[in-house]
């Protein structure tokens, strides 16, 4: 039967960070309040740390200070043990992606079914339903512990727009796209319109990458845009629909955007 400390280091030594309840029962040959109180003594003397009921981090010594990993570490693992579909997406993949200007305060993961944010002492991992997720892309990035699933560039702007949540001001949406859209597609961001995006967010999302001096990206998409009956749309759904009309986009300018940083 090993050590609770033992089974910790011999985990850290494979180069796995994350592990289960279940998983520790087995490799410590116990269950119940025994098994409760040999994790909490592992908590306590900065080995582990929980993330959701069942799902533990395994800190190796450089990490024990700060008492929890960056979640690209086990955010893969942790989506399974969840049993959920997934991507790191929003601010957290635009960072991913480049546009550092503003670290988000929380690790922002779209799932395919309603879990509620996670918050442990260093982490905030705040999950956003996707209703289409299974066709929205996603790109393979490689971590220190293996590797995640990350929204595309493309996709990323997407969500950006769409989800108030994630992207809580457009001015804030726009400070990000004036860096993100350097890594972005512009036939790729064309063909979001096939893999679930709203025709109204695409509108708005066209609309900001103009505003942003990145016209050349928005091209192809509002080609597509244009093969569609599109209604006018307000550039902020949470104002009054009143303003000047952007033609090119049928976007009801109701609101003025001030990104923090320029192209």
């Amino acid at each position: 039967m090993k050590t609770g400390e033992a089974f910790v280091k011999d985990l850290l030594k494979r180069g796995r960070y994350s592990f289960t309840l279940q998983e520790a029962g087995e490799k410590l040959g116990t269950q119940g309040p025994i098994l409760n109180l040999a994790l909490q003594r592992l908590k306590k003397a900065g080995w582990i740390a929980p993330v959701s009921r069942g799902f533990y981090v395994a800190l190796d010594v450089q990490h024990q200070t700060a008492g929890m990993l960056d979640p690209v570490w086990f955010v893969d693992d942790w989506a399974r043990h969840m049993r959920m579909a997934y991507y790191v997406g929003g601010l957290s993949a635009a960072e991913l992606h480049g546009a550092a200007h503003q670290r988000p305060m929380q690790f922002q993961v779209f799932g395919d079914r309603q879990i509620r944010d996670v918050e442990q002492p260093g982490l905030h991992l705040a999950t956003f339903y996707k209703r289409n997720l299974a066709v929205s892309p996603t790109v393979t990035l490689k971590s220190p512990a293996g590797f995640f699933r990350a929204s595309t560039p493309e996709a990323t702007a997407g969500d950006i727009v769409a989800y108030h949540r994630c992207c809580p001001s457009l001015d804030h949406a726009a400070t990000v796209l004036v860096e993100l859209a350097e890594a972005i597609d512009a036939r790729c961001l064309a063909g979001l319109l096939e893999q679930g995006g709203s025709l109204p967010n695409l509108q708005r999302l066209g609309w900001l990458l103009d505003h942003v001096k990145w016209p050349e990206k928005a091209e192809r998409l509002h080609a597509a845009l244009s093969r569609n009956a599109l209604s006018w749309v307000p550039l902020e759904t949470r104002l009054p629909p009143d303003g000047r009309r952007n033609e090119r986009w049928r976007v009801i300018e109701n609101t003025d955007i001030q990104p923090d940083i320029e192209r």
